[in-house]
């Protein structure tokens, strides 16, 4: 709330609608979407989008709890989302989501959420720069100790793909003994707010702390909607 509440007064928020229609997307347990709306300091309709419906029942209670109303849950692709709202005043995407969508795939998404804002509707992005802190801070490791809260858990590198640029890492728990694999796209942040720029006429740049940025965009140019956009047949 604290980091909205800062951002509240920027040009592309400062002129949002009295009730606006607001989408977390990718919202997990709606950490985002309920921050933003009560640092609004006004009637919001919410709406949350997820594919785990767990996260998304959360989310619902949450909403209630914290707004007085639930939020609306949508389990849906995120990449379609054009297909179940429209209208929206503002979409939020926080919770340093990028990484889980390659080059081609955030070209569909940024289409799909552009088409579903209005002409003077806004896209906020919580981001940070990979390529300087994985690249240049700490420098790739085939190897890696890290920690789920108090579990030790060993990330290793599995692969590359140079069509998608996608790095694969295969995460150990030396507690349960399990594996889970993970595919990740190491945005830098001029990377993804310049594919922002090439759909929404307007974009800037806010810094959260050290690490962290919120990306914003305005007004959709509609250039490119998600029906002319369609994945190359070598990725299909």
């Amino acid at each position: 709330m604290k980091e909205f509440s800062e951002l509240k007064n920027h040009p592309f928020l400062s002129e949002l609608p009295e009730e606006p229609r607001i989408l977390d997307i990718l919202s997990g347990e709606g950490i985002g979407g309920v921050a933003l709306s009560k640092s609004l300091d006004r009637r919001v309709r919410l709406y949350l989008l997820d594919l785990r419906e767990k996260a998304l029942e959360v989310a619902r209670r949450f909403s209630r709890e914290e707004l007085g109303e639930e939020g609306e849950i949508l389990v849906h692709d995120a990449t379609r989302v054009h297909e179940v709202l429209k209208d929206l005043d503002l979409v939020l995407m926080y919770g340093l989501s990028t990484p889980h969508f390659d080059p081609w795939r955030a070209s569909l998404l940024l289409a799909s959420i552009s088409e579903s804002l209005k002409d003077d509707g806004v896209l906020l992005v919580e981001e940070a720069d990979r390529r300087y802190w994985v690249f240049y801070m700490t420098g790739y490791k085939d190897v890696m100790a890290e920690f789920k809260g108090d579990e030790p858990i060993l990330s290793m590198h599995k692969g590359y793909d140079f069509k998608r640029g996608t790095f694969r890492r295969a995460h150990f728990s030396l507690l349960r003994g399990e594996i889970a694999e993970l595919e990740v796209y190491f945005w830098g942040v001029a990377d993804f707010l310049s594919l922002m720029w090439l759909f929404f006429k307007e974009v800037d740049l806010h810094s959260l702390d050290y690490r962290r940025f919120i990306l914003l965009a305005r007004r959709p140019r509609r250039k490119l909607r998600p029906e002319d956009l369609e994945l190359p047949s070598m990725l299909r």
